[in-house]
């Protein structure tokens, strides 16, 4: 199924055995090309890692996030017996790209419309069969936007790309496990997303050029090679995860206003917006994301303990009206709490924000906004 078995093969020849343990841990979800002009004939997944990291018990897997047939299993590969190829790039794409190195089938096997995609290191070939037995199957039956993913490996990646439907007022399309989003693009699905000059760097804000022969606007598609700079700064904030639905049908989302330096001891303001008016809450943060059911409350506890909550307070807003909002200004709050949860930080680290509030005739009582991933700047 490779396309440049050549540069596979010396790859797997000269790479030591002895640096793959910490190659492992490198491997990333690079760029996704998932729509284009035309018949899709050109998609593809790119990973990048060190050349000639070993790609056994690997499984990249694509979940379905549309409507009514949202958590379905679409695609899962498994990647093992291959290797990331000496220039760090390896590509499973469509049959006519000619730099794959791992051929997913003729055309559109990369669905235009909501998806989060995966990269799964399963860790053993019964765990690998495991997930590629549920192809086309229905992983999310009662509707909690958690998969059992998570449990049958170790995510390496993941990253979903949304279209419109799911930034409705009551969205039709969903992203999965706590995915990182992007999207969409305007009113249309994104044709795809890159890190700019690959991983580890962040995703990019912009979106690969919909015209795959002119491959210009508004940033060039490069499997098998290097990315291009962002044509924009990366993003340094983007939602994950879902909010619940109160008992007013509000839908709180958090928000990050400022630029968020690790130099300097003010001017980030993180708010969680369209709450539950007049209640009170608090705005919290931690280190790493989760997806944790809050009760029967259908909110998710989106932030992984330990947390560090920065003060009670009354929300703004109407009572009965979905016009709450609470606010901090997070730089303020770590130089004023030198010893907080992650203190000091450094650019490129990742804090992730919630809000939680007050809604008592909701099951739990109490309700959760959707989370903040926030990179730290220099």
């Amino acid at each position: 199924m490779q396309q440049r078995t050549l540069r596979t093969f010396i790859g797997t020849a000269l790479v030591a055995a002895a640096a793959q343990s910490t190659a492992l841990a490198q491997i990333k979800l690079n760029e996704l090309y998932v729509s284009h002009s035309g018949t899709d004939t050109l998609e593809f997944i790119e990973l990048h890692g060190p050349g000639g990291a070993s790609l056994d018990n690997y499984v990249v897997c694509v979940v379905e996030g549309e409507s009514t047939v949202r958590g379905t299993l679409d695609r899962a590969w498994d990647l093992t017996g291959l290797v990331i190829p000496l220039d760090g790039h390896f590509v499973l794409g469509d049959t006519a790209e000619p730099n794959t190195d791992f051929n997913i089938g003729t055309s559109d096997r990369l669905e235009n419309g909501t998806e989060t995609f995966y990269l799964i290191d399963a860790g053993t070939a019964s765990n690998v069969a495991a997930i590629v037995a549920l192809l086309n199957t229905q992983l999310d039956a009662d509707l909690d936007l958690i998969t059992p993913l998570p449990t049958m490996g170790t995510i390496v990646d993941i990253v979903a790309i949304l279209d419109p439907g799911a930034t409705l007022p009551v969205p039709t399309d969903f992203a999965y496990d706590s995915a990182p989003t992007f999207g969409p693009d305007g009113t249309n699905f994104p044709s795809g997303i890159l890190r700019g000059l690959d991983a580890p760097s962040p995703w990019c804000a912009d979106f690969l050029a919909f015209d795959p022969v002119l491959n210009l606007t508004p940033v060039p598609r490069t499997p098998g090679a290097t990315n291009s700079v962002c044509p924009s700064a990366p993003p340094s904030a983007v939602n994950y995860c879902t909010a619940g639905t109160t008992s007013n049908g509000c839908q709180a989302y958090m928000t990050g206003l400022g630029t968020p330096s690790a130099a300097a001891a003010s001017g980030y303001t993180v708010t969680c917006n369209a709450a539950e008016g007049a209640q009170s809450g608090i705005l919290f943060y931690g280190l790493s994301s989760v997806a944790t059911a809050w009760g029967t409350s259908g909110s998710f506890l989106c932030v992984k303990s330990p947390l560090e909550r920065m003060g009670g307070q009354a929300m703004t807003g109407t009572a009965g009206l979905c016009d709450g909002a609470m606010s901090v200004d997070f730089l303020a709050y770590v130089a004023a709490n030198p010893s907080a949860v992650g203190t000091p930080f450094a650019a490129g680290n990742h804090v992730f924000f919630q809000g939680w509030f007050r809604d008592p005739p909701s099951p739990k009582t109490t309700h959760l906004s959707d989370g903040l991933d926030v990179t730290i700047l220099p």
